[in-house]
C-alpha cells in the first residue's frame, strides 16, 4: 500500500471517527432536551393541579355548601347538591392524578400503592402491588416510573376487562424493573395503533436509556415491562 493511499485510509477514518463524536453530541443534546422538556410539562402539570384545586376546587366547594343549605328548604336542591358535590370530587381526582403530591411528599411505593387505590378501589379489577427495591432513585426517575404506571394501569382499566392486574417493581444490579401485567382480554399489538400516551411515554424511556416492551395476544393478557439504568 502506498503512503497515499494510508494517508487516504487515515483520513476516511478521522472523518468518520469525528462524525461519529458528532452524532453522539448531538444525541446527547437531543436527550438533555427531551429531559428539559419533560420535566417543564411536569411543572406545567404541578401548576395547573394547584389552579384547579384553589380555583373550581374553592368554587364548588362553596356551591356545594350553598345548595345544601338550600335542600333544606327545597328538596328538589337536594340532587343539584350531589352533582355538584360529585363534580368536586372528580376535580380533586384530576388534581391528584396530575400532579401527585404524594410522589414527592413520601415517595414512589406509597405513591404507586396510592395509584392502584385510586383507580381500582371501586372497580371489579383486582390490583396487586408488589414493591421490593432496596435503593434510592433519583426525582426524575420516579416521575417516569409513576407516569408509566398511570398510563399502563388506565389502559388496563380502560380496554383490559381483566379480573386481576399486577404492578411488579423490583431493582438488580444497576437497574430497575417495573412490570405490570393482567389477565384481560389483550390485543394483537402488531393491529393496533399506539395512542399519544403510549408514545410519548416511549419516547421518554427512550430519553433516560430505558428499555419499554409491551407483550400481548389476544385472549392472553398485556404485559408492560420497563427497565431503567440506575
Amino acid at each position: 500500500m502506498s503512503s497515499e493511499q494510508q494517508t487516504l485510509i487515515d483520513d476516511i477514518l478521522r472523518q468518520q471517527q469525528y462524525l461519529r463524536n458528532r452524532l453522539d453530541e448531538e444525541q446527547q443534546q437531543l436527550t438533555l432536551m427531551a429531559k428539559r422538556l419533560w420535566a417543564q410539562q411536569e411543572a406545567d402539570k404541578a401548576n395547573l393541579s394547584r389552579e384547579l384545586h384553589d380555583g373550581v376546587g374553592q368554587l364548588l366547594t362553596a356551591l356545594t355548601r350553598r345548595l345544601h343549605t338550600l335542600s333544606a328548604a327545597d328538596p328538589k336542591m337536594a340532587e343539584l347538591a350531589e352533582l355538584a358535590n360529585l363534580a368536586l370530587e372528580d376535580v380533586r381526582q384530576l388534581s391528584r392524578m396530575m400532579s401527585p403530591v404524594i410522589l414527592d411528599d413520601l415517595g414512589l411505593k406509597p405513591a404507586l400503592k396510592w395509584l392502584c387505590r385510586s383507580l381500582f378501589e371501586e372497580e371489579a379489577i383486582q390490583c396487586r402491588c408488589e414493591i421490593t427495591i432496596n435503593c434510592d432513585i433519583s426525582k426524575d426517575i420516579s416521575t417516569l416510573i409513576f407516569r408509566i404506571a398511570q398510563e399502563a394501569l388506565t389502559n388496563t382499566l380502560k380496554h383490559s376487562e381483566a379480573e386481576l392486574v399486577t404492578v411488579r417493581l423490583q431493582n438488580s444490579y444497576n437497574t430497575i424493573r417495573l412490570e405490570i401485567s393482567d389477565n384481560g382480554k389483550g390485543f394483537q399489538t402488531g393491529r393496533v395503533k399506539q395512542g399519544v400516551g403510549l408514545t410519548s411515554i416511549a419516547d421518554r424511556a427512550r430519553a433516560f436509556d430505558a428499555t419499554l416492551e409491551i407483550a400481548s395476544a389476544s385472549g392472553g393478557g398485556t404485559t408492560t415491562t420497563v427497565v431503567i439504568p440506575l
